[in-house]
């Protein structure tokens, strides 16, 4: 028996196209967030050139690059995790065995026995009405 056969070892094609998905999507996000962090760099330092000054303009540097291209960056290494994520739970799932469970936890109870209430025939509406203090005055 060769090893590549094994259903078992064998990753799912599903698993495979869809992690291959989020790894294209990852090269994306990351060649993006270069190219923004290049465009970014470029601008600060334009605007360095023309004599702004970096003292007092922190934050907006800071902001620039957080816009810009670290987002790019984080996203590109979320879908890295969510292609290598998704073969490893395929992968879990391939391997467990397939249970049966039934319908119900517990078997019907069988109806014997004093636990089930009686068949009760009705009283009079006379001794009902009477036990309850609404008896009409008689004249």
């Amino acid at each position: 028996m060769e090893m590549g056969s094994n259903p078992i070892t064998k990753p799912s094609k599903k698993g495979t196209i869809l992690s291959a998905v989020f790894y294209v999507l990852a090269a994306v996000l990351l060649i993006t967030a270069f190219v923004s962090l290049a465009a970014c760099h470029q601008n600060i330092s334009r605007q360095l050139e023309q004599g702004v000054p970096v003292q007092g303009n922190e934050l907006a540097i800071v902001n620039l690059y957080l816009t810009s291209c670290v987002q790019n960056f984080t996203f590109a290494v979320a879908m890295v995790f969510c292609g290598k994520a998704v073969r490893r739970v395929l992968s879990l799932k391939n391997e467990m065995p397939v249970q049966v469970t039934p319908n119900m936890l517990n078997p019907p109870a069988e109806a014997t026995g004093p636990d089930y209430a009686e068949e009760v025939e009705p009283e009079d509406e006379d001794t009902d009405v009477a036990a309850g203090g609404f008896r009409e005055k008689e004249q």
